[in-house]
């Protein structure tokens, strides 16, 4: 069977088919959400809190960027069950412009954890939108790590690891 178009059906497909091809054009040439991500320490071989050559608390995770976040996943645990609560902290930095170029911020934003006596590791996830606050940052960096609270002096901590994103 053969078929002829009127004019207005074959102006039709034309509209279409340009859409399509502007679509398919927009979709391949807008870039992907940034992403990156770093694992710290690992279940097997923790970061470690420790006082008086004991193992207070344990930490392990991944930091990472998604959309216009800093993000921060970790897993920790007290390695003295029952003992005094243990917790992770989160601290976020930004390399911002400044007089001389840029500089990084002294203090970002700070995130801990809740307390934990639990032997079983502990999920906890923290955040930091830069966007809102370091719009216009170039680099972030998500600093870990894990403390024994101690009601009478200061917390037995770890060492502070971080990582550095570009953003």
């Amino acid at each position: 069977m053969n078929r002829t178009l009127s004019p207005t059906a074959s102006l039709l497909d034309v509209r279409v088919l340009a859409a399509g091809a502007l679509s398919a054009l927009v979709v391949t040439t807008v870039p992907a959400a940034h992403a990156a991500s770093e694992d710290w320490y690992s279940r097997s071989s923790p970061l470690k809190a420790v006082e008086d050559g004991k193992t207070q608390g344990m930490a392990y995770g991944t930091s990472y960027t998604k959309n216009t976040f800093l993000k921060n996943h970790t897993n920790y645990r007290d390695a003295r069950e029952g003992g005094d609560g243990v917790y992770t902290q989160t601290n976020y930095t930004y390399r911002v412009p400044d007089a001389d170029g840029e500089s990084w911020t002294e203090s970002g934003k700070t995130d801990q954890s809740s307390r934990t006596t639990s032997g079983s590791w502990v999920d906890q996830y923290d955040n930091d939108d830069y966007s809102t606050s370091h719009a216009d940052a170039s680099k972030g960096r998500v600093h870990s790590k894990v403390c024994e609270d101690q009601a009478w002096s200061p917390d037995a901590c770890s060492r502070r690891p971080f990582f550095t994103f570009d953003l």
